[in-house]
């Protein structure tokens, strides 16, 4: 199955730094790694779980915040109340 999409060039300079930067081996790596990664993120907060930097040296903990993480938070919160 092929995507075809459309992005900006300053998101196309993003990838390929990204891809520099992870050594992902093609544009199709990258995107597999993180799709990979959003999964994961996307079951931890449907669990009720948050996903966050932790500095523990400093006690700094930055929580990720998403539009689409709030998404999933909140249709599980309707699911768990059978609405």
């Amino acid at each position: 199955m092929r995507l075809n999409m459309e992005i900006s060039k300053t998101q196309m300079g993003s990838l390929k730094a990204l891809q520099a930067r992870t050594g992902a081996g093609s544009m199709k790596d990258l995107v597999n790694h993180a799709l990979t990664l959003l999964e994961w993120v996307v079951d931890e907060t449907a669990k009720g779980n948050e996903i966050a930097g932790v500095n523990e040296e400093e006690s700094i903990y930055r929580v990720l915040v998403m539009p689409l993480l709030k998404h999933v938070a909140k249709q599980e919160r309707r699911v768990a109340v059978g609405a």
